[in-house]
Parts: structure tokens; C-alpha cells; sequence
């Protein structure tokens, strides 16, 4: 067993300009006794190098990391990432995603005080920073508190089951124990394994609520190139065909779990239905009383002659 508390679990593959602020931004934490597993998911492995030396000679025994050959993809990648370290707490930190200096001092004392394992793990509110490249320099155009705020005191499961991207991977310190319960990642999905992951998680117990903003998902425009791979690569409505196959499974007989989910996704795309249905409605509505006050306007109009 490590002797360090989290894990830090880092994937990354040709995106120099984003991992060298993901290192940084770790070295600025308040709380440091955790380790940092990257996976250099087929990359250049000289210019990963080169990243992490730039960051400071000093991270030691702190840095692993592991140079694929040729990509596997988000999932194997992730699944590695978890297989080679033995931290009791995990973190998964895309390498484009950022935190603040008091994350993991936060969230580690979070899961610290509960002495009866209640909770799998703990969520925080999140900055949305809306950003792009320009001559290897990243330019910040927006930093914004309003989509990613969370309240309460626990995630909604029944709001999980139904929708998607209620917990973001930088947002979410979770025990290596509730594996135990969650198995491993689903490697057959080339995305949202992560939300996936998170869903079985959420089996061992509850997820807490730190309503701050200890950290920042980040945007770009899709350019085509290498700073935004996990964008261009998508063939498919992603999120569509993970639902879809949920659904499939129940369908086939799946377990409790994956029979509960489709029940929720398709009770959200019922209401969501219904909601489409009245907004047309009012909109038609809207347009008959306006052409009923234009008939009378004119009505009006020819009294008065």
C-alpha cells in the first residue's frame, strides 16, 4: 500500500501546453501527500518528459508514469491508471482541467471526518473557463460560477440515473474502497466511462457536497488538432449511443442497476417530451391572441371611423 493518501489519476497524450498547467496547479496545492499517476496514452514520450522536468526536478517518487506504445483510449487508459496505483483516495484529473490550491486539503478532510464510511465521496461546486490556443499560449476568454454550482449536502442519485455530467471528473474525490463495490471501468465505451464509473461508485454510498468552487472544467472550440483530441475523434452522438445501450441492456435482462437507469433515462425523455410539446402549445397560443389583438386593433379602428 502507498504511503500517500490520493491518488492523482492523469491522462494525457500530446498536449504539452495542458499538462504543464495541470502540474502546476498540483504543485500549488496546500495539501501535497498524494502521488501522480500519468498515462501517456501513445504520446511523444521525449516531450512528456521534457513537460514534467520543466514543472520542477523535484516531484521524485511523487511522478509515475507509464508510456503506451499506441493509444488504447480514454477507458483501457483510465483502467490502467486505477490498476497501477494504491492510494485510498482517488482523484481522476483530466489534463486540460485545473484546481484550486485548497482542493484536496478540502475534500481529503471531507472524507477524513466521516468515521463510518457513509460517504463513497465527496463533490465540489465548479468554475466553467471557457478558453482557446493561440501560438502555444493559452488565452482565457471567460471564467464563470454559474452552470457549475452545486447545493445541498448530497448528490440526487435518482438526478444521476436520468442525466448526464452531474458530477465532472476534476469536481470528485472518491475511496478507492467503493471499487470494491463499483468493479472496474467499462472499457468497451470510448467515452463517458468516466460518468459510468461514477454511477457504480455512487452503489457504495453517498456522495457529499462542498458547495465552494475548488476547481475549473475547461472549454475550447473544437480546432481539429491535437489540444482538442478527445473533441475531433467523436464520430457519434456519444452520450446518445451510452443511453441507447443502457436501455439495450435492460432490454436483454441487464442487472438491477442498468434496468433502474433506463427506467430514469427514459422518464427524463418523457418529461423532456412533454415539456416540447406544451412549449409548442403556448407558442401557438401566443401567436393566436397576437392575431386576435391585431383583428381587434383593426376592429377598433374601423368603429372609430
Amino acid at each position: 500500500m502507498s504511503s500517500y493518501k490520493v491518488a492523482i489519476l492523469l491522462r494525457t497524450k500530446n498536449r504539452p501546453v495542458f499538462l504543464r498547467r495541470a502540474l502546476e496547479t498540483l504543485r500549488a496545492q496546500s495539501f501535497q501527500d498524494f502521488r501522480i499517476h500519468i498515462i501517456n496514452d501513445g504520446g511523444d514520450m521525449a516531450a512528456l518528459r521534457a513537460c514534467v522536468a520543466e514543472c520542477g526536478p523535484s516531484w521524485g517518487e511523487r511522478l509515475s508514469c507509464v508510456d503506451l506504445p499506441r493509444s488504447v483510449g480514454r477507458s483501457k487508459a483510465l483502467a490502467l491508471a486505477l490498476a497501477v496505483s494504491d492510494e485510498p483516495y482517488i482523484l481522476i484529473h483530466d489534463d486540460d482541467d485545473t484546481l484550486e490550491p485548497s482542493f484536496l486539503a478540502e475534500t481529503v478532510a471531507f472524507l477524513e471526518r466521516d468515521g463510518t464510511g457513509f460517504y463513497a465521496g465527496v463533490t465540489t461546486s465548479n468554475y466553467d473557463v471557457y478558453e482557446r490556443i493561440e501560438d502555444g499560449r493559452i488565452i482565457t476568454d471567460r471564467k464563470t460560477d454559474q452552470f457549475g454550482r452545486k447545493s445541498g449536502s448530497l448528490v440526487d442519485y435518482g438526478l444521476y440515473l436520468s442525466h448526464m455530467y452531474v458530477i465532472m471528473p476534476i469536481t470528485f474525490l472518491f475511496r478507492r474502497a467503493a471499487l470494491a463495490v463499483a468493479g472496474g471501468v467499462e472499457t468497451r465505451l470510448d467515452y463517458v466511462e468516466d460518468h459510468d464509473l461514477f454511477l457504480r461508485v455512487m452503489m457504495a454510498g453517498e456522495v457529499g457536497i462542498l458547495e465552494e468552487c475548488l476547481c475549473s472544467y475547461h472549454h475550447r472550440l473544437a480546432t481539429g488538432d491535437a489540444n482538442d483530441a478527445s473533441q475531433h475523434e467523436v464520430t457519434h452522438d456519444y452520450e446518445l449511443a451510452y443511453k441507447n445501450g443502457i436501455i439495450r441492456k435492460a432490454m436483454q435482462g441487464g442487472d438491477r442497476l442498468r434496468q433502474m437507469q433506463a427506467g430514469f433515462i427514459q422518464g427524463n425523455h418523457l418529461g423532456r417530451s412533454q415539456l416540447g410539446q406544451l412549449s409548442r402549445q403556448v407558442a401557438q397560443l401566443q401567436e393566436g391572441f397576437a392575431s386576435l389583438s391585431q383583428v381587434m386593433v383593426e376592429l377598433l379602428g374601423h368603429i372609430r371611423r
